[in-house]
C-alpha cells in the first residue's frame, strides 16, 4: 500500500517551537555546511565525490547576489555527473551546499522535491538502482551520541542535520523500491535504533528524532507489513504522516509499537 503525498500548506498542529527549530537546522546546514558535510564525506569515502568549485561560508560565496546564482554554481557537470559513482554521488548530494533549502518548507517531503528540482545531482542518485544499498551503509556508520565533548552548540547541529540528511533521502519511495527485503528489515533496525539514541540526546528533540520516525514509517508501509497497514488504513494522521514527513506527536507510539512488534517477528 503507498499513500500519495499530501503537502497542506495551512497547518496549526505542529508547535510554533518545533517550525523555528526545523528552519534553525536548516540555517546551520547553509552558514555552517563544513560541520555537517564532513561527518557525510567521512562516511561515504568514494574518492571520486565532486569537488565543488565554489563552497558555502567563502569570501566567493558571499559575492553571489540571488538565489539563483549560487544554484547555477552548484550543479554538477553532465559528464561527471554520469561518470561518478554511487558512492561518489551520495557523498557529493550530501555536501550540496544548498541542501539546508530543503528545512525552509512547510513539509520534508515538499522540502526534497523542491530542492530535487533544483540540484541535477538528486534526481540522478534517486535514479542509480543501487543508491539505497550505499546509503544503508552510510546510514549504518553514523552514530547519533558520537558527538565530541569540546562540541559547540553550532557543531552539534550541523552533526543532527548531517544524519537527518541521509534519513530524508532513505525514505524516499524510488530509495526504498531499490531496497530488498533483507534491506528494508536492516534498515528499520537502524532507524530504531538511531531514535532511541537520539531520544538519550538532549540535542535532538521532538524534531530530530522525528526524522527517524518518518523513515521507519516508510520502510513498514514499503514492506506491506500488515498490521501496519491496518493502522495506516484507519488513522489519517498517519497517512498524511508517511506521505509529507509533517511531524505529529500522535503518530510516533503508533509507529515505534509496529516497529518493535515487527522486529520481534510477531
Amino acid at each position: 500500500m503507498r499513500v500519495a503525498s499530501k503537502v497542506h500548506v495551512e497547518r496549526n498542529r505542529w508547535p510554533y517551537f518545533a517550525g523555528i527549530l526545523a528552519l534553525c537546522l536548516g540555517i546551520l546546514a547553509v552558514l555552517f555546511p563544513s560541520i555537517a558535510q564532513t561527518d557525510a564525506a567521512q562516511a561515504a569515502s568514494a574518492g571520486d565525490g565532486y569537488d565543488y568549485p565554489i563552497k558555502a561560508g567563502t569570501d566567493a560565496w558571499r559575492t553571489f547576489a540571488t538565489h539563483d546564482a549560487m544554484l547555477q554554481a552548484c550543479q554538477i557537470p553532465e559528464d561527471i555527473l554520469k561518470s561518478m559513482s554511487t558512492k561518489g554521488l551520495a557523498e557529493t548530494v550530501l555536501e550540496y551546499p544548498l541542501l539546508g533549502d530543503m528545512m525552509a518548507y512547510n513539509t520534508i517531503q515538499q522540502g526534497f522535491d523542491a530542492v530535487a528540482s533544483q540540484f541535477n545531482g538528486l534526481p540522478e542518485l534517486l535514479n542509480r538502482k543501487d543508491a539505497g544499498t550505499e546509503l544503508l551503509a552510510m546510514y549504518s556508520r553514523m552514530d547519533p551520541q558520537a558527538i565530541g565533548e569540546n562540541w559547540g552548540d553550532v557543531q552539534k547541529g550541523a552533526y543532527g542535520s548531517s544524519i537527518a540528511n541521509v534519513e530524508i533521502l532513505l525514505a524516499q519511495d524510488q530509495i526504498l523500491d531499490s531496497l530488498s527485503g533483507i534491506q528494508l528489515g536492516n534498515l528499520i533496525a537502524e532507524a530504531r535504533s538511531k531514535y532511541t539514541a537520539k531520544q538519550q540526546s538532549a540535542i535532538y528533540g521532538p524534531i530530530g528524532q522525528g526524522y527517524s520516525i518518518w523513515l521507519i514509517g516508510k520502510a513498514l508501509q514499503q514492506v506491506d507489513y500488515l498490521p501496519f497497514e491496518g493502522q495506516i488504513h484507519e488513522d489519517a494522521a498517519l497517512q498524511d504522516f508517511l506521505g509529507s514527513g509533517f511531524y505529529a506527536t500522535d503518530t510516533v507510539s503508533d509507529i515505534v509499537s509496529s516497529t518493535d512488534r515487527f522486529l520481534s517477528g510477531r
